[in-house]
């Protein structure tokens, strides 16, 4: 049956829920430094940026790049670094880790600050005058 006359405020108000997603936690069977650089990465982005699903390409990506690091210091690895760092490129833009992957192009020009004019777009010419 409908309530008659003027409904309460309480009748309006709606139960809060806590919207903040829980972070990613490392794996436990990770080791120190690849959980020292996943936390560092799952911090550095907003809560709601990783989900469960992420995780396995997530892992994927920190052991990467520990793995560039490490080649990066050994001259005659070039070539280990080389694939290290293009798949880090690759698992990068799959977990929108890369500036292109989170901006939308219509937007970026709009962050820029203003710029200003150049001598030539200033009229110089009347200067010798």
């Amino acid at each position: 049956m409908r309530q008659r006359g003027r409904k309460s405020q309480a009748s309006y108000d709606v139960p809060t829920v806590s919207g903040a997603s829980p972070r990613l936690d490392p794996p436990s069977w990770l080791t120190k430094d690849e959980r020292v650089l996943f936390v560092e990465i799952v911090r550095a982005c907003s809560p709601s940026h990783f989900v469960r699903s992420d995780l396995p390409l997530l892992i994927s990506f920190v052991q990467t790049t520990l793995l560039a690091r490490k080649a990066a210091r050994d001259p005659e690895g070039i070539g280990a670094w080389e694939k290290a760092v293009r798949s880090q490129c690759q698992l990068a833009r799959a977990l929108r880790l890369t500036v292109q992957s989170r901006a939308d192009p219509k937007t970026i020009g709009r962050r820029m600050p203003e710029q200003r004019q150049s001598a030539y777009d200033t009229g110089w010419e009347d200067l010798d005058a």
